[in-house]
């Protein structure tokens, strides 16, 4: 039971707006100098660890995960799983700015502000998010200079993967969320759409009326049918390999996937969540360079 609540927190998150940017500015209001070096920094999800690791900025916390982590910031202190991080243990660290994703603000901004924690919300919903978010906390952080060489590796990365793209050749994709009886798509609003969209793919998504918006929207295998996918992917986030079982049984047992195109031509595939979370990462072009190679495979 506690690992099923713990998966339908997760759909939750997913569901909520994940717009939310990082606002230095909100920190200025409340006298934090975010470009002192005495400001001490607590990172509340490792894509915001390691994205202030790659531009230099010291963090006095960091996040708990079931996953790797940098060997250079693993010995930080641990402040708890982002989705519920220890209040206490963020106070005692004397963190003068909590820094985590936007998706997680409507679970647990109130209780920071409330105890006198000031929060910062990284936008990684999305590719382009993630870029922003880089040269923002550059700015925040008076770490222009290694932001912009970031992004100009980013560039140069990512002009590289898009160039030989045919911009006629639409393949149409279906991206699955969640375990049976809890499936959502992913739109191009959630990260892993954004990928699909920049490499020209069409995500069904686009052609399904809602009246729902934002990164996932409710599954329906018979709307899903009418769209007919070239492929399918299927991602999951928190208990992976649970979810991944519960899902192949379902293939396998629903006999209405084998209607699917994708499924006779056998082009569903398992997206790893190293590289496909809920949320971009410091290594964007790297998920970005493996969806085309799921994407366009000879």
């Amino acid at each position: 039971m506690k690992r099923w609540t713990a998966f339908m927190l997760v759909i939750m998150i997913c569901v909520m707006s994940v717009g939310c940017g990082a606002k230095g500015d909100e920190l200025k209001d409340k006298n934090i100098d975010t470009k002192s070096k005495e400001t001490r920094i607590v990172a509340g999800s490792v894509a915001v660890a390691e994205m202030l690791l790659a531009l230099d900025i010291p963090m006095v916390g960091r996040p708990s995960t079931q996953y790797g982590i940098a060997d250079e910031i693993k010995d930080i202190p641990e402040i708890g799983l982002p989705m519920n991080p220890d209040l206490e243990v963020v106070k005692s660290l004397r963190g003068d700015v909590f820094i985590t994703s936007g998706a997680l603000k409507e679970l647990i901004g109130s209780k920071f502000e409330q105890n006198g924690v000031h929060p910062m919300y990284a936008d990684l919903s999305s590719y382009d998010a993630v870029k922003e978010t880089i040269k923002k906390f550059g700015k925040d952080f008076g770490k222009e200079e290694n932001a912009k060489k970031i992004i100009e590796a980013f560039e140069k990365n990512e002009k590289e993967i898009l160039k030989d793209i045919d911009p006629n050749k639409k393949v149409k994709v279906m991206i699955l969320f969640g375990a049976p009886g809890h499936f959502m798509l992913a739109t191009e609003e959630s990260f892993a759409g954004s990928l699909i969209n920049k490499l020209g793919a069409e995500n069904i998504t686009s052609s399904v009326k809602s009246k729902y918006k934002g990164p996932y929207l409710p599954f329906s295998l018979e709307v899903a049918l009418k769209e007919n996918p070239d492929i399918i992917f299927r991602m999951y986030h928190g208990y992976i390999e649970e979810a991944r079982k519960q899902v192949q049984e379902e293939f396998r047992m629903n006999p209405q996937w084998k209607n699917f195109k994708a499924i006779k031509e056998n082009k569903v595939y398992d997206l790893d969540p190293e590289y496909f979370g809920v949320t971009g990462d410091i290594g964007a072009t790297e998920s970005l360079e493996k969806m085309k190679d799921y994407l366009y495979k000879k």
